[in-house]
């Protein structure tokens, strides 16, 4: 993934200005700022969820200026998983259904994506909560299944936004753990987060303020 001189307007408002990043594949990184700094800004470019006002956006090769919203979409289908501090798990399915619903785009049977979500479920260590709806799992384990749901089709790009945000310390840890074992496993995930000190446990981080990328720990330089 590649930013090169991105900017994003809102009107007036400058969410995001110059920024300037590569991230190579099997990374693992840390995007961190407090509120406002931009981070969801550029969450939504990186995962071609908006598109920059200027600059250039490329993923896995890809010129996102120059792809039609449907090749976008498919784009992101096939490349990018995301995982979000709400766990959007509707109230009524299952585990093993609602990671399922994760591939329902690639218009595979239901058996063959439910066996595809049991896997995906047991790398998150969840095999034992595949028939127990939201209610009956607690909040790292909803965050488990959000996670799987997002890796199920093997995307070799994960977004994390803020992940352990809604959690207590203890699943917090357990699901950064398990975010590593999936960058060891080889893919790529960039971590969105308002803490330092998660960012700092991580190997990368790059640091945003006012919409501008102030220090990147990659290329040891402070803006």
């Amino acid at each position: 993934m590649e930013l090169t001189g991105v900017s994003k307007r809102y009107g007036e408002t400058a969410a995001l200005a110059d920024a300037r990043l590569v991230v190579q594949r099997r990374e693992l990184l840390a995007i961190v700022g407090p509120s406002g700094s931009g981070k969801s800004t550029m969450l939504n470019i990186i995962g071609t969820l908006a598109r920059p006002t200027s600059g250039t956006v490329r993923i896995d090769g890809h010129d996102v200026n120059d792809l039609s919203d449907r090749e976008l979409s498919a784009l992101r289908a096939a490349v990018i998983g995301f995982v979000f501090q709400s766990f959007h798990l509707a109230p009524g399915v299952p585990a093993l259904d609602a990671v399922a619903d994760g591939i329902l785009y690639r218009g595979l049977p239901l058996r063959a994506r439910r066996r595809r979500a049991r896997e995906a479920l047991q790398q998150v260590g969840l095999g034992h909560r595949m028939s127990n709806e939201p209610h009956q799992l607690s909040g790292g384990e909803q965050q488990r299944v959000a996670i799987a749901r997002a890796v199920v089709g093997a995307p070799p790009l994960l977004l994390a936004d803020e992940p352990t945000g809604a959690l207590d310390s203890r699943s917090g840890a357990v699901v950064m753990e398990l975010l590593r074992e999936l960058h060891d496993a080889g893919t790529t995930v960039v971590v969105i987060t308002h803490d330092r000190d998660i960012a700092a446990s991580l190997p990368r981080q790059v640091r945003l303020k006012d919409g501008r990328i102030e220090y990147d720990s990659d290329l040891r330089v402070t803006a």
